[in-house]
């Protein structure tokens, strides 16, 4: 059985972590599947949907598989970090909107990936927590960048430092979610907004999730010139004269 199944329906990836009887514990595999598909995915596909087999979303590094490896020296170390690190940047980099369907629980670098989507669509059953500290171990993917410019240093910490449960409301009132939905209603809330991104130009799309993401590392004034040469890109490119066009048919 592989560690991450992949389905493609449509112009939609499907990615499912599948280590049901672990409740989708990252394996290396796992974690190297995920990079590689994500990153071999065309840019005109429609989107990405990352979700857990069985009962849960994912509950984080196996540390069963970390324990059998025996000690680590700063090599290995190191490998361990950047495996997950990887799939993080190959997130943020892909042009493709990515969608992660969580549900039940999202632990450690579980909750990462989850909050990593470009679209998080949550079950109201949904628990996220950063447990790291509680293993002797810290958080990774770029969240200690990422997370205190959504929910501010003092939250951070609280969720890092005290490793507290969040609840998907709670996720969502901080701005980590986009959407939450009863259990029964999660796939049909993601296919939802999978046809709302088909009424979309996908360049466009692509565009504007590298536009945030480059924004939020630079100055204003270096946005404005991010901005400028994606519109003129946008501007001589088919889908602007396509859009103008049906448009001005109406």
């Amino acid at each position: 059985m592989t560690d991450l199944t992949v389905e493609f329906i449509d112009g939609v990836y499907r990615l499912e972590l599948n280590r049901p009887h672990r409740l989708n514990a990252l394996s290396d595999a796992m974690l190297d599947a995920l990079h590689d598909e994500i990153n071999a995915v065309p840019d005109d596909a429609i989107a990405i949907v990352i979700r857990g087999a069985g009962k849960a979303f994912c509950s984080g590094h196996d540390l069963k598989d970390a324990a059998d490896a025996g000690p680590l020296n700063t090599v290995t170390a190191r490998a361990v970090a950047e495996r997950m690190q990887r799939v993080a940047v190959a997130m943020r980099e892909c042009r493709v909107p990515i969608i992660t369907q969580v549900h039940r629980y999202a632990i450690g670098g579980g909750a990462e990936i989850a909050l990593s989507g470009d679209i998080v669509i949550a079950a109201d059953d949904t628990t996220f927590q950063f447990t790291e500290a509680a293993v002797g171990r810290v958080v990774t993917n770029g969240f200690t960048n990422l997370l205190p410019r959504t929910v501010g240093p003092v939250r951070a910490k609280q969720l890092f430092l005290l490793g507290r449960p969040m609840l998907a409301d709670e996720a969502f009132q901080w701005g980590l979610l986009t959407e939450v939905h009863p259990l029964d209603n999660l796939d049909a809330a993601v296919e939802h907004v999978i046809a709302e991104l088909r009424e979309k130009s996908g360049w466009a799309l692509g565009a504007a999730k590298t536009l945030v993401n480059r924004g939020l590392q630079a100055s204003f004034e270096s946005s404005l010139d991010f901005e400028i040469g994606a519109a003129i890109e946008a501007e001589l490119g088919p889908d602007a004269v396509k859009g103008a066009s049906e448009f001005a048919d109406k």
